[in-house]
């Protein structure tokens, strides 16, 4: 979930501008609270719901594209993978039976993407982290096709100066090294947004 943006690159200038713009931010956000400027007398929840998209086979289906395209709802994004995409459900109050409603809601609206999807020959599966992936997968076009993503890849690879080593213990090890944040496509999630009072913001 984001705006696009116009350019990949960025000078240390606009680095700059950016720290400042954010100083600033989090300087009215400040203010914002203090002041109680928030209306919290109806508490609202929303949610972010990240999915992958596979094949008839269950490997990933770089295809969000051509799916978003039939899904043709606005609620339903990008995400940073080819495979992936994003639900953002609208904030809703919470009292009463809000939670049925809103189960009602994302059923029909999920029963009714994944048949949009399934013209284009993919599922739309919930499951963290796809079980499928390898790494093959994150060589050529993994990546939606987006300047956000591209410039967010040249930022974090132009701060660390080198690729990116993910090393995981276990009964089933992992340890890879990556030249692009490709992985972080394989980590999809629920995010609730929760509207609270100033005083219990932590």
């Amino acid at each position: 979930m984001g705006d696009e943006i116009e350019a990949a690159e960025y000078t240390r200038e606009h680095r700059r501008e950016y720290r400042a713009k954010v100083r600033t931010c989090l300087d009215v956000f400040e203010r914002m609270l203090a002041q109680s400027r928030f209306d919290f007398e109806r508490p609202l929840t929303g949610m972010e719901i990240e999915f992958n998209l596979v094949d008839a086979d269950w490997q990933p289906a770089m295809s969000n594209a051509a799916v978003l395209e039939q899904i043709a709802d606005p609620a339903y994004q990008t995400e940073i993978g080819a495979y992936n995409i994003e639900f953002n459900v609208p904030p809703r109050r919470l009292p009463g039976t809000s939670a049925l409603e809103l189960e009602a809601h994302l059923r029909a609206s999920l029963n009714a993407a994944e048949i949009k999807a399934n013209s284009q020959g993919a599922h739309i599966v919930m499951i963290g982290i796809l079980p499928t992936v390898m790494p093959e997968h994150f060589e050529g076009a993994w990546m939606s096709p987006s300047t956000r993503y591209e410039a967010l890849n040249a930022s974090i690879f132009s701060s660390r100066g080198e690729d990116l080593l993910i090393d995981i213990p276990g009964p089933e090890p992992l340890t890879i090294q990556s030249p692009s944040i490709a992985p972080e496509s394989a980590c999809t999630s629920v995010q609730l947004h929760l509207q609270v009072a100033p005083n219990d913001f932590a």
